[in-house]
C-alpha cells in the first residue's frame, strides 16, 4: 500500500493546488511541498523493501474481460526516479514562492502537481496502458507549463507538443507490439518474455519504437531543439522539468526496457552514435550562448546525450555509471537552473555581454555557482567528477571490436572539454567577467536575494560535496537500479571519489588541462566562439517545416474545400467510383466471384430504382430550391421502401423519420434562400453529369459484384445466435449498440452532442452577428425602407393576411395527433430490447412532435424554453457517461449492463443508458427547429412588417417576395436581392452578401 499512498499523496497535491493558491498565492508552494515530502516519506517503506532486494506489487482490476490490471512496481529505477521527482520537486516549489510574481500563479501550481503525480505514475507503474497513458500525461503538463509562460511562449509550447507527441506515437505503436508479442500487459512480465531471443527483428523493431519516444522526451539530436525553446518558461520549470524530471522520461524508458534491449546491436549503435553526437553538439551550441538559461539548455542536452550513450553501452558498468550521472545531473542542473533564476532575479538580465561583476556583490550564489559548474564539469571532489570518471570508464567497454571503445571513449572524453568550457563561461562570464558597465551594480542597485530563493537553489548543489565524499552510501541504491536495469546480473558496485591510476583518471587530467588553457584565453575565445552562432536554429528548422507542411496541406485541402461543391465532392466521389468501379472488373474479370443467392431480386426493386433515378433527375435538373426539396424528398422515401423490403425496420423507421426531419429543416433555410437556383455554365453542367453518370455506373456494378456472395459473417452469427442469452433482449439491432457496442455509441452520441452544441453557438453567432434587426438606439441605425401596400384589398394583402388563418387546421391536427406521437414515442422507446425500437428511434418519434408543433404555430418561435435543448444534449451525454460509470462500480468494467427485477419486470442499465440517447437526439432536433426557424427575437409579426420584410431574421426570404408581390403583384423571378439599408444584411467588414446592392455613399456600415 506504500505505492498507493505515495501516487494518492501526489494526486491529492493536485486538487489541493487550486484552494490552497486561492487562499496563499504564490505562497502555496509550501505546503504543496509539504505534500511532495509526505509522498516521499510514504515512499519510505516501499524503498527499504527495495533496498532490502525485494519488489513491493500493489495492482487492482481494470479492464478484467482483458486482463488488464492497474498494476503498481518498485524496484531500484523505480525509486531513483520518483524520489528525484518529488524530492526535487519539492526544492523547486520552495523556491517559487519567492521567485514567482504575486497573483495569477493558480495555473503554475496546478500543472506542476499534475507533471509530478504523472511522472510518478510513469516510474512506479508496471502497466503498459498505464505506461503510456502518463507519458502523454507529462508531455501535456510540460506543454501547459510552458504555454502559460505568455505570448512569447505560445510557439515554442507547440514545437514542445510536436516532438514529444511525436515520441507519443512511437511509444504507443511499441506498447501494442509488444502486448501482442508477449500476450501480457505488464511491463515486468513483457520484458522478461522469450519473444526478444527467439525474434531478433521483433526485438530491433520494438527497440527502435522505444527509443525513438525516449529520444524525443530526452532531447537527442535531431529532436533536441525543444529543449533549449521551453525556455521561454518561467525558470522553476525549467529547473524542474527540464532538468530533473521530464527529460528524466526519457531516460527512465530506455532503463526500463534495457532488460529486453541491452545486447540488441541497434539499441547499442543507436544510442552510443547519437548520444555523443548530441553530447558533442549540445555542448558546443552552449559554449556558444550568452544567454545563460539558454547555455544551461545546451548543457543539459550534452549531459543528456553522454548519459544515453552510456546506457547504449549494456555492461553492469555503464548502467552504474549512467544511474550515478542521473543522480549528480539531477543535482547539480537543478541547482544550476535556479541559481540562473536567482541572477536573473538580482540584475533583471541573464545576458552575459550586459551582466556585471557580480562575484563581490553576490559572493554566495557565486561560490554555490561555482561548486555546480564543477560538478558539472567533472572537478573533484564534486560528485559529477565521480560519476564522469564512471561514464569515461563505461565508454570504453563499448561493444564491438576493441577500437569502437576506445573511438566512443575519445569521443566522450572530447565532449566532456566542451563541458568545461560551458561550465568555464557559466562562471567567469556570469560573474567575474563583467561585460557589462562596471558600475553598474552601484548606478542600479541589485535586488536583494531573499532566503527563499537562495537556499533551495543552493541545496541540490551543496548536497552534490558531501554525496561525493561519501558516495559509498549510494552503493546500494545504485545496485538496485543496475539489478532492475539487467535483471541477470548480481551487481554489487563499490563506489569510491578515488579509483586509482586508470584511463579515465588520465582523460580528466587532459580534460582539466585543456580548461586552464581555456580559461586563461577566454577574453579572446569566447567571443570568437560566440561569433559562430548561426543565424538559425533547430527551432527555426522546426518552425520552416512546419510552415511548409502547413502550406502543403492547405494546397490539398482545396480539393475539398466546403465552399467549393465541385472541388469538395468531385474528388471524393471520383475516388470512391473509381475504387469500386477497378476492383468490381477486377473481380470479374479474374472469376472471383461466387454466383448470388438465389432470391435477391423482387420486382420493387425495379419500382424503387425507377423512382430514385426519377427524383435524382428532378434535384439535378430544377431550377427551383422547392421542387428540388422535394425531389430530394422522394428519394429517400423509396430508400425507406428498399430498406423494409430487405426485413430492416428498425432502419427503416429511422431512415423514414430522418428523411422528414431533414425536409422539414432544409424547408427551413429555404427561408433565407431565393426561389431558384443560379444558372451553372453549360460546360460544367456537362462535366458534372458526366462525373454524375460515371460514379453511379461504378458504385452500381460495386454493389452487384459484392451483394449476396457470401455465407453469413461468424460475428453475424455469434450476435444472432448468443446476443439474446447473454443480454436477454431479442432486438438484435438494439442490444448491439446500447450493451455489445455501448463505448461506440458513446462515442457516436458524444459527437452528436458537440454537433448539437456547435450548431447551438455558430447559429447563434451568425444570427447575432448577420440577422438582428437594427435598433433605433444603435448609433449607426438606418430606418429599412418601407414600401406601402397598394390597399387593404388588394390579392396580395388578402393571400399574406389569410397565410395566417391556414395554421388553425394544422394546430387541431397537433392537440390530436401529439399525445397519440407521446405514446407512440414511449411504447417504441420501451420495447425497443426485444423488439424494432430503441432510444435513438423513439427520439425521432418525440423530435417528430417538435416539428408539428413548429409547423402549427401562426408565427415563427421557440419551442420549449430556450436552454432546453442544452439542457436535454448535456443531460443526455451525462446520462450515458455516468451508466457506463455505474457498470464500473457495479461490475467491475465501463458500460458493464447490469441486470435486476423491480415490480416483476427485468430492467437494465441499457434501458437508462438509452435515455442518455433519447435526450441527446430530441435536444439536437429542438436546438435545429428553434435556431434555423425561429427568429432571434420573439415577437408578433405584422402584414406591415411581413410587406416591408423586416421579419426578425429575414435576409431575402418571405418578406422580400412579400413586398415584390405588393408592389407590382407579380410572383419573385428567383433574382430578390437583400433589402437594402440595414447593418444586418453585411457583413462584419461592411462587404455586402451576394447579391445585395451597395449602401448609398455616405451611409454608415
Amino acid at each position: 500500500m506504500s505505492l498507493v499512498w505515495t501516487l494518492g499523496l501526489a494526486a491529492v497535491a493536485v486538487l489541493a493546488s487550486f484552494p490552497l493558491t486561492r487562499w496563499l498565492g504564490r505562497q502555496a508552494g509550501w505546503p504543496l511541498a509539504v505534500i511532495y515530502l509526505a509522498a516521499a516519506a510514504a515512499f519510505w517503506p516501499a524503498m527499504v523493501e527495495v533496498m532490502d532486494g525485494r519488489t513491493p506489487e500493489w495492482s487492482v482490476a481494470w479492464v478484467p474481460d482483458l486482463g488488464v490490471d492497474l498494476a503498481l512496481r518498485a524496484d531500484g529505477i523505480g525509486v531513483l526516479f520518483t524520489l528525484i521527482a518529488l524530492v526535487i520537486g519539492a526544492v523547486v516549489l520552495v523556491y517559487s514562492t519567492a521567485y514567482l510574481k504575486a497573483g495569477r500563479n493558480l495555473s503554475f501550481y496546478l500543472f506542476m502537481a499534475v507533471f509530478t503525480v504523472s511522472m510518478v505514475g510513469l516510474v512506479l507503474t508496471d502497466d503498459l496502458i498505464s505506461l503510456f497513458l502518463f507519458w502523454e500525461l507529462t508531455s501535456l503538463a510540460s506543454f501547459l507549463l510552458i504555454a502559460r509562460s505568455g505570448y512569447s511562449a505560445e510557439g515554442a509550447s507547440m514545437r514542445t507538443l510536436l516532438i514529444t507527441f511525436v515520441g507519443g506515437l512511437t511509444l504507443l505503436a511499441a506498447v501494442a507490439v509488444i502486448i501482442a508479442a508477449t500476450g501480457t500487459t505488464r511491463i515486468s512480465e513483457a520484458l522478461a518474455s522469450t519473444a526478444w531471443t527467439t525474434s531478433p527483428g521483433l526485438a530491433s523493431t520494438v527497440a527502435l519504437l522505444v527509443l525513438i519516444s525516449a529520444f524525443t522526451k530526452s532531447a537527442q539530436f535531431p529532436f533536441h531543439s525543444w529543449l533549449p525553446d521551453a525556455m521561454a518558461a518561467a525558470t522553476p520549470v525549467s529547473a524542474y522539468l527540464h532538468a530533473a524530471a521530464v527529460v528524466k522520461a526519457g531516460i527512465f524508458l530506455l532503463l526500463r526496457f534495457s532488460p529486453a534491449f541491452h545486447d540488441v546491436p541497434v539499441w547499442n549503435i543507436a544510442l552510443i552514435t547519437v548520444g555523443l553526437l548530441t553530447c558533442a553538439l549540445g555542448g558546443w551550441f552552449a559554449w556558444q550562448r550568452t544567454d545563460l538559461k539558454k547555455l544551461m539548455a545546451y548543457s543539459t542536452v550534452s549531459q543528456l546525450g553522454l548519459i544515453v550513450a552510456t546506457i547504449g553501452v549494456g555492461t553492469e558498468l555503464a548502467l552504474t555509471a549512467a544511474t550515478l550521472h542521473i543522480i549528480a545531473h539531477a543535482l547539480f542542473k537543478s541547482g544550476l537552473f535556479m541559481m540562473v533564476g536567482v541572477i536573473d532575479h538580482s540584475t533583471g538580465t541573464r545576458d552575459v555581454r550586459r551582466l556585471p561583476q557580480l562575484r563581490t556583490a553576490m559572493p554566495l550564489v557565486f561560490w554555490t555557482t561555482v561548486l555546480g559548474a564543477a560538478s558539472m564539469a567533472g572537478i573533484p571532489p564534486m560528485l559529477g567528477f565521480v560519476s564522469k570518471e564512471a561514464v569515461l570508464e563505461a565508454l570504453g567497454e563499448a561493444p564491438g571490436a576493441t577500437w569502437v571503445g576506445w573511438v566512443a571513449f575519445v569521443a566522450g572524453a572530447l565532449a566532456s572539454v566542451l563541458t568545461f568550457a560551458y561550465s568555464a563561461k557559466l562562471v567567469f562570464n556570469g560573474f567575474v567577467d563583467g561585460r557589462g558597465h562596471a558600475r553598474w551594480p552601484e548606478d542600479r542597485p541589485l535586488h536583494a536575494t531573499p532566503p527563499t530563493l537562495g537556499i533551495p537553489a543552493a541545496l541540490p548543489i551543496l548536497a552534490g560535496l558531501p554525496l561525493a565524499l561519501f558516495v559509498g552510501v549510494l552503493d546500494t541504491p545504485v545496485g538496485q537500479a543496475v539489478r532492475a536495469g539487467l535483471p541477470h546480473t548480481s551487481a554489487a558496485p563499490h563506489l569510491a571519489l578515488w579509483h586509482g591510476v586508470n584511463a579515465a583518471l588520465g582523460a580528466t587530467l587532459l580534460i582539466l588541462a585543456v580548461g586552464a588553457v581555456i580559461i586563461a584565453r577566454r577574453r579572446t575565445l569566447f567571443p570568437a566562439v560566440e561569433a559562430t552562432t548561426p543565424a538559425w536554429d533547430g527551432a527555426d528548422v522546426l518552425e520552416y517545416l512546419t510552415v511548409r507542411v502547413a502550406r502543403a496541406g492547405r494546397s490539398l485541402a482545396l480539393l475539398v474545400r466546403a465552399d467549393n461543391p465541385t472541388r469538395h465532392v468531385a474528388p471524393i466521389v471520383g475516388s470512391v467510383g473509381l475504387v469500386l468501379g477497378v476492383g468490381s472488373l477486377i473481380l470479374l474479370s479474374g472469376g472471383h466471384l461466387a454466383p448470388q443467392h438465389p432470391g435477391l431480386t423482387h420486382a420493387v426493386d425495379a419500382v424503387v430504382l425507377v423512382v430514385m433515378a426519377l427524383g435524382v433527375y428532378g434535384v439535378c435538373r430544377s431550377r427551383s430550391r422547392l421542387a428540388a426539396a422535394v425531389s430530394l424528398s422522394a428519394v429517400g422515401v423509396a430508400m425507406t421502401v428498399q430498406i423494409f423490403g430487405l426485413g430492416g425496420p428498425d432502419v427503416g423507421l429511422t431512415q423514414l423519420l430522418v428523411e422528414a426531419l431533414s425536409i422539414l429543416m432544409i424547408m427551413l433555410v429555404l427561408q433565407k434562400l431565393p426561389l431558384t437556383f443560379r444558372r451553372e455554365p453549360r460546360f460544367g453542367q456537362r462535366w458534372a453529369l458526366g462525373l454524375a453518370v460515371t460514379v453511379g455506373i461504378s458504385v452500381g456494378l460495386g454493389v452487384w459484384a459484392l451483394t449476396g456472395r457470401r455465407e453469413r459473417s461468424d460475428v453475424a452469427d455469434y450476435f444472432l445466435t448468443e446476443g439474446p442469452e447473454i443480454t436477454g433482449g431479442y432486438n438484435v439491432v438494439n442490444t448491439i449498440l446500447v450493451e455489445f457496442r455501448a463505448f461506440d455509441t458513446l462515442g457516436e452520441l458524444t459527437v452528436l452532442g458537440m454537433a448539437g452544441v456547435s450548431v447551438v453557438a455558430i447559429l447563434s453567432t451568425l444570427g447575432r452577428r448577420y440577422l438582428d434587426p437594427p435598433r433605433e438606439e444603435d448609433h449607426n441605425y438606418v430606418p429599412p425602407p418601407r414600401i406601402p401596400l397598394r390597399g387593404v384589398g388588394t390579392p396580395a394583402y388578402r393571400a399574406i393576411e389569410g397565410s395566417w388563418g391556414n395554421a388553425v387546421p394544422m394546430q387541431l391536427l397537433v392537440h390530436a395527433t401529439t399525445p397519440l406521437l407521446v405514446i407512440i414515442s414511449a411504447i417504441v422507446f420501451w420495447r425497443g430490447h426485444n423488439s424494432p425500437g430503441g432510444g435513438f428511434i423513439a427520439a425521432l418519434i418525440g423530435a417528430a412532435v417538435v416539428a408539428l408543433m413548429y409547423l402549427s404555430a401562426a408565427r415563427d418561435r421557440t419551442i420549449g424554453p430556450a436552454a432546453a435543448p442544452r439542457l436535454l444534449i448535456g443531460g443526455g451525454v451525462a446520462i450515458a457517461v455516468l451508466t457506463g460509470l455505474w457498470g464500473l462500480l457495479g461490475a467491475g468494467s465501463f458500460l458493464q449492463p447490469i441486470a435486476g427485477e423491480v415490480l416483476g419486470i427485468k430492467l437494465t442499465t441499457s434501458l437508462v443508458f438509452d435515455i442518455g440517447v433519447y435526450a441527446a437526439v430530441l435536444g439536437l432536433v429542438m436546438a435545429a427547429f428553434n435556431l434555423l426557424g425561429a427568429p432571434n427575437e420573439p415577437g408578433p409579426v405584422s402584414v406591415d412588417e411581413a410587406a416591408g420584410g423586416a421579419v426578425d431574421g429575414d435576409v431575402d426570404g418571405a418578406g422580400d417576395r412579400a413586398r415584390q408581390i405588393a408592389e407590382d403583384g407579380s410572383p419573385d423571378d428567383g433574382k430578390t436581392r437583400p433589402r437594402v439599408g440595414p447593418k444586418s444584411t453585411y457583413l462584419a467588414d461592411g462587404v455586402p452578401p451576394p447579391g445585395a446592392e451597395p449602401l448609398a455613399e455616405g451611409v454608415d456600415r
